[in-house]
């Protein structure tokens, strides 16, 4: 389903020219938030990458329509990667879930007064959490992948 629009554009404009502040505002969380103390342990450029890199492909795969098996691909080596790095599953779930939010409260920030085009924001506020719901699934099953491979 592509869904084209100027809202959809602006978005996306949005995310790309802003990835480095919505990054490093998600970053402050991750690391102070009491669910996800592993990340702590952590290289803050490593995790730093690999969410800027989050922001930068969402963008291009929210625009162009990306096939849900990419997504699956990617994350699915996210979960490889958690797991490799001793992130508890659940403090993995909860990293994409403040990604998320980090993303709506910025988008929400800067186009507070844009009131025209609700049904438009709906369709995209839907896209958007069905690519973070994929990408959760992918994740998990990633992560998986590595526990039983180790058993």
């Amino acid at each position: 389903m592509k869904i084209k629009s100027a809202l959809i554009n602006r978005f996306v404009e949005l995310i790309e020219e802003n990835h480095q502040i919505i990054t490093e505002q998600f970053m402050n969380n991750l690391l102070r938030n009491p669910d996800t103390q592993a990340f702590r342990k952590l290289d803050r450029q490593l995790i730093y990458e690999s969410a800027d890199n989050l922001y930068r492909e969402l963008s291009k795969w929210i625009a162009r329509d990306y096939p849900k098996e990419e997504i699956a691909r990617y994350y699915r080596r996210i979960g490889h990667e958690r797991f490799e790095q001793g992130i508890p599953v659940s403090q993995a779930c909860k990293a994409l879930i403040l990604q998320k939010r980090h993303l709506w409260l910025f988008v929400l920030d800067k186009l507070y007064d844009d009131t025209t085009a609700y049904k438009e924001a709906l369709a995209l506020n839907n896209r958007v959490v069905l690519y973070f719901d994929r990408a959760t699934f992918a994740m998990l099953q990633g992560y998986e992948d590595m526990l039983y491979k180790k058993l």
